[in-house]
């Protein structure tokens, strides 16, 4: 759920971060058609509803949902430290020709070391006026780094301002919220997160001044504590970017609601958590964010539910969230803040299983969709965003792995670069799903019923562009970001991706996309942010003295006293 950065001595790559907790040890990292609405993630609160608006005329919750009326109009514009010193830009690098070894990457330069201070300090500038002198310059404290750098290439830096490109032109300024697709001001939860996101990334890779951000962080911040929620009790599905206003999936306000999406939800408390680390002047605002929410119903034995909606009986129905991937990114950024997720931040839980696609095993949910409502699709954004963000132990650098071998091996084999995921279309069905295996066949493109949508499998540009990050050493890697350099608009972004069958690039432009490429960069200059931030001893945590204890009950926060959450209401 984006847009995925100037020579490094035009970054400040964030503030230094000193290690609060030195002897906590590391964790390891191993326009042409009408514009696609936001969606939401695999799960049965998808389940189709007959009287939902058709994918000619509405947006869907991510995954696969109906798609935003053609031709619906863009959004109207509705919309004290001091920030790096930075030069006139350079000329970017020309594009690549076109060979396997991927595009010429320039010298390296050397990025600036981070480390965890105890407060906020003001920086100077990296650059001073000649003659000046550094007064009270912050210096890395003695002990372990918290976030270790790596050097950026012009070439990452192009990338970085191409995606940067979509957050400038499809920001609200009167909300702080970003358009989940081009031009379309519909957003969800999850593109919240993927926007915040890329806009972290942003001012630590100094695509942006210290200024821009904190208005943005702050508008944004500001929106998500006075959204009106779904039943007062959580976010809803949809929401209209320029106006904050609750949605149903044709962008009009609506009374009721379409319920919550706890995939979408766990997305951006991993980024608000986030947040809250790398600059914590905002963490008691995003925690004041999360600490509205009531998590009754959406934590339970370890799992994560969501809710859906039915207008006929004004009732809704709470049903458990997630498939195998996706369902363990989600439960690892809950588990973060404390909640009890034994269930679904496991990828060895009880309903995975195993098949052999070219001779690689890859991991697969068991759980049926006649049964539970929802398919599992292994596509590579889960896998990648849990690696990106969380890091990669053992069991996941083994199932990471297969998902990138099994797609080189796809490539070596047919010819086809290959690296899938979800994505919006720029045509009708709007979002499909190019999976390595789905409803039991393997390179499968399917909507969320179920449908054949073969003419559009695609080369997923965010999923080329994480893949790289992850794998950097591989020459395959060299070979997918070759493969989708020029699939962007100079002053649009990248688009999705490009088709298999020849018939062009997929030229949707989506928050998602956009902000899972900034953060893959960020990955590649500071390495994976949770195992740092936990380090560093900032990780966001919900409850604690600063909390009621009648509110920390009331909400259901983590370590309070609950009773068993209604199925529904």
């Amino acid at each position: 759920m984006k847009p995925l950065y100037r020579a490094a001595r035009l970054a400040l790559l964030g503030w230094a971060l000193t290690s609060a907790a030195q002897t906590t040890p590391d964790a390891g990292t191993p326009k042409a058609a009408p514009p696609a609405p936001p969606v939401a993630k695999p799960g049965p609160t998808q389940s189709a509803n007959p009287n939902k608006p058709t994918p000619a005329e509405a947006p869907t919750p991510k995954p696969g949902a109906e798609a935003p009326k053609p031709g619906a109009p863009p959004a109207s514009a509705d919309k004290s430290q001091p920030a790096p010193v930075r030069p006139a830009p350079e000329p970017p690098a020309p594009p690549p020709k076109p060979a396997t070894s991927g595009p010429a990457a320039p010298a390296t330069v050397a990025v600036p070391v981070q480390a965890c201070p105890v407060e906020e300090k003001q920086p100077t500038p990296l650059n001073p006026l000649p003659g000046a002198k550094p007064a009270g310059c912050f210096r890395p404290e003695p002990g372990p780094r918290c976030l270790a750098t790596r050097p950026l290439c012009e070439n990452d830096w192009k990338v970085a301002r191409i995606a940067w490109k979509y957050f400038e032109k499809n920001y609200q300024p009167k909300t702080g919220l970003v358009n989940s697709v081009d031009g379309y001001p519909s957003t969800t939860m999850w593109d919240i997160g993927s926007s915040l996101a890329g806009t972290i990334a942003a001012v630590h890779l100094g695509l942006i001044e210290q200024k821009e951000f904190d208005d943005r962080i702050v508008a944004m911040l500001a929106t998500l504590r006075s959204l009106r929620l779904y039943r007062d009790e959580l976010p809803n599905k949809a929401y209209n970017a320029a106006t904050a206003e609750l949605t149903d999936y044709t962008n009009k306000p609506v009374a009721e609601g379409l319920g919550y999406s706890a995939l979408d939800l766990a997305r951006l408390a991993s980024w608000l958590d986030q947040l809250a680390c790398m600059h914590p002047k905002h963490a008691h605002a995003a925690k004041q964010v999360l600490l509205r929410w009531k998590f009754c119903r959406l934590i339970q034995d370890g799992q994560m539910y969501g809710a859906v909606f039915d207008q006929a009986t004004k009732k809704d129905q709470a049903l458990q969230e997630g498939r195998l991937g996706y369902e363990q990114y989600g439960g690892k950024a809950f588990s973060r803040l404390g909640f009890d997720q034994s269930v679904s931040s496991r990828y060895d839980n009880q309903y995975a299983s195993m098949v052999e696609i070219n001779g690689v095993p890859i991991a697969f949910d068991m759980r049926d969709p006649r049964k539970f409502g929802a398919f599992n699709y292994v596509v590579t954004e889960s896998y990648a965003l849990d690696g990106l963000e969380f890091g990669t132990d053992a069991e996941l650098s083994r199932l990471l792995t297969n998902i990138y071998e099994v797609q080189k091996r796809r490539w070596q084999r047919t010819g086809i670069v290959t690296a899938v995921s979800e994505d919006n279309v720029d045509r009708p069905p709007y979002f499909v799903y190019n999976t390595i295996f789905a409803a039991g066949s393997a390179w499968n493109t399917i909507t969320d019923t179920g449908s054949d949508q073969h003419q559009l499998k695609s080369l997923s540009t965010k999923a080329a562009f994480s893949l790289a990050a992850l794998f950097p050493d591989d020459p395959y890697s060299s070979v997918l970001v070759n493969s989708v350099w020029s699939a962007h608009d100079p002053e649009r972004g990248w688009y999705s991706g490009i088709y298999e069958s020849g018939i062009g690039y997929n030229k949707a432009i989506t928050a998602n996309t956009n902000g899972i490429i900034l953060e893959a960069l960020l990955y590649k200059a500071l390495g994976p942010l949770h195992p740092a931030c936990r380090k560093c001893g900032r990780a966001l945590k919900l409850g604690g003295e600063d909390v009621e204890a009648s509110v920390a009950a009331t909400q259901c926060l983590p370590g309070a006293p609950r009773e068993s959450a209604p199925a529904g209401k």
